[in-house]
């Protein structure tokens, strides 16, 4: 509910739009005064005289919350509940810049958004939503291991509006596929001598970097920055072939390369992890940078 833009505006009452006892509490058995505080974030005046009735016009009963350190699998209502949210009351909760929401897991999204939030959420992201990053393919003395793919940023459930003018929601990068390799077999002997490809880089990710694939030559870890690299495969070059690099949050691992002595394939990249699922819940205020897909 929303107080009235215009007219009578009462401290007490029933009457929707204008009570402010029943625009905070929605019960008249309340008893309250001007300088309660809840009646003080209504009016949206911390200190000071209130000034009745403009102070109240066309407000929302609402509470702000300002996130200033990073988090890890991060979900919202969980983290309201924990900091004195009122559910009666608007939410309107800020990620600051520089402000990390991360995932530990590919399977788990680095922000849920889900519950009851009766009078509406906001979210200005003024950080980074990302998904962790998909481990490395390792590299082997036949075909490349496979990339694994990134994980979800963001998952919506509830009607929430979003503000990313200034922010980042981005989907884990996927894994880098590992390079392929090759077996010679001496026709004298019988002996064997293997040449193993190189190892896939880690996704792009969050605080916590994405797992590299082994090999000749291992690949990067990827890190909050960036992709790691893939590693090198054991020469000679016609032997093997070096791993893929991780991707960008919302971008595909590159692939292995493979061997031109056997004609082993390298691995494929991993997927990206999508930006969003649930978008249809979401009013956007600013669309800002969003990588990966969104659903």
């Amino acid at each position: 509910m929303t107080m009235n833009a215009s007219g009578p505006i009462s401290l007490g009452g029933s009457v929707i739009g204008q009570s402010i006892q029943y625009e905070i509490y929605e019960t008249t058995s309340n008893l309250i005064t001007l300088n309660d505080p809840k009646v003080r974030a209504l009016a949206q005046v911390p200190s000071g005289a209130i000034v009745m009735p403009q102070n109240f016009y066309g407000k929302t009963y609402t509470q702000f919350f300002t996130i200033t350190t990073s988090q890890v699998n991060f979900n919202l209502l969980t983290y309201l509940n924990a900091n004195g949210w009122d559910p009666l009351a608007r939410a309107d909760v800020t990620i600051a810049p520089g402000v990390y929401i991360y995932s530990n897991s590919t399977g788990t999204p680095g922000m849920v958004i889900s519950g009851l939030f009766k009078k509406g959420v906001k979210i200005t992201n003024n950080g980074f939503i990302v998904g962790m990053g998909g481990r490395g393919g390792n590299g082997t003395a036949g075909v490349g291991g496979a990339g694994l793919p990134g994980g979800l940023a963001l998952s919506v459930s509830s009607a929430v509006t979003i503000n990313n003018t200034s922010g980042t929601i981005g989907g884990g990068g996927g894994g880098g596929g590992g390079g392929a390799g090759y077996t010679a077999i001496c026709p004298c002997t019988g002996s064997s001598t293997t040449y193993v490809g190189g190892g896939g880089g880690g996704g792009r990710t969050g605080l916590v970097n994405s797992l590299n694939g082994t090999g000749f030559g291992a690949g990067n870890q990827g890190t909050s920055l960036s992709g790691g690299t893939g590693g090198a495969g054991q020469p000679p070059a016609t032997a093997s072939g070096a791993g893929g690099n991780g991707g960008n949050w919302g971008s595909n691992g590159g692939n292995g390369g493979g061997s031109a002595l056997s004609g082993a394939a390298g691995g494929a990249g991993g997927a990206a992890g999508a930006a969003i699922t649930g978008n249809t819940n979401i009013t956007w205020e600013g669309f800002g940078t969003r990588l990966g897909a969104i659903s």
